[in-house]
């Protein structure tokens, strides 16, 4: 086996540990950003919530005249 065969042997399999370890980072990458999508939409929904409740006890404060 010579020498040009070996690197060639190496290089593709350097390729393929580069090519796995980019899948592997994409990955990751994709969930953490999926999180923090759902943590973003939850806190606006928890948010729209409390505006909801708080507006709907102004209203019957408003009506009742008293908390």
């Amino acid at each position: 086996m010579s020498y040009k065969e070996l690197e060639k042997i190496i290089d593709a399999k350097i390729q393929k540990a580069i090519r796995q370890h980019e899948i592997i980072v994409a990955f990751m990458s994709s969930i953490i950003g999926l999180i923090f999508i759902v943590g973003l939409f939850h806190a606006i929904f928890l948010n729209h919530t409390q505006i909801e409740a708080l507006s709907l006890n102004l209203s019957v404060v408003a009506f009742n005249g008293s908390l």
